[in-house]
């Protein structure tokens, strides 16, 4: 008689430490799936704050021209730095010719603004451009490019530098009147990269060109986007 009274004592206390458990394994079910939602969640906002991110850096980037031009352009510089002569060549050859001009005249814009914040006045002296061919020709001699590089590469005469600026920046002389027709476009891509490496030194060309990129007139314009424009248009 008192083992059934313990057996059916115990009875409830069974069923409520299996409700208990039971109870405790829901929450933990409910925990887990929290968690796996939260996660969720968080990578999905990270990824919208990605992506909104990317979208304001776009909307600040010059537009006046397709993204293609500017990825074009930088690829362009990044051969004249490394010395990459043939690689560069073949990368203009391999572009339509109205998207080739794009390109130089992108190149044309960069070295535009980088003679603008070295003069004192616009047109600038004779003095000016021909201080500038100087530094620029004088460039290759940086780490930027390292001794090897450079012995093999050469300086870029000042002559080249300051007709470049003088008739191709400054008049909007086409680029193969300029230069013969076989070496300009090579020839206006590395001058260009020159300037990049020679007049910002402590910081990489490439942040050098991004700064100029980012660039707006008082009217909030894209500022290398409305000269290449406006050398485009001097030129026709």
């Amino acid at each position: 008689m008192l083992g059934g009274c313990r057996l059916n004592g115990m009875v409830p206390m069974l069923v409520a430490s299996f409700i208990a458990m039971a109870m405790a394994g829901w929450h933990w079910a409910k925990a887990t799936e929290y968690r796996r939602e939260k996660a969720r969640l968080d990578s999905r906002e990270r990824d919208l704050a990605a992506d909104l991110a990317r979208v304001e850096r776009e909307s600040r980037s010059p537009r006046l021209f397709p993204r293609r031009v500017y990825e074009l352009t930088f690829s362009a510089l990044d051969y004249a730095v490394l010395g990459e002569l043939d690689q560069l060549a073949a990368l203009l050859r391999a572009q339509p010719q109205k998207t080739r001009q794009l390109v130089l005249d992108q190149c044309a814009a960069v070295a535009d603004c980088i003679v603008n914040g070295r003069s004192s006045a616009w047109p600038p002296s004779d003095d000016d451009l021909r201080m500038i061919g100087a530094i620029t020709s004088s460039s290759m001699e940086t780490p930027e490019y390292g001794k090897a590089l450079a012995e093999r590469l050469g300086t870029i005469a000042d002559h080249a530098v300051y007709d470049y600026l003088s008739r191709v920046i400054v008049r909007g002389e086409r680029l193969d009147e300029v230069f013969p027709a076989e070496d300009a476009a090579v020839l206006a891509v590395r001058i260009t990269a020159a300037m990049l490496v020679a007049f910002m030194p402590g910081r990489p060309w490439q942040g050098h060109l991004e700064l100029i990129w980012k660039m707006e007139a008082d009217d909030g314009v894209n500022y290398s986007a409305l000269r290449s424009a406006q050398l485009r248009l001097r030129r026709s």
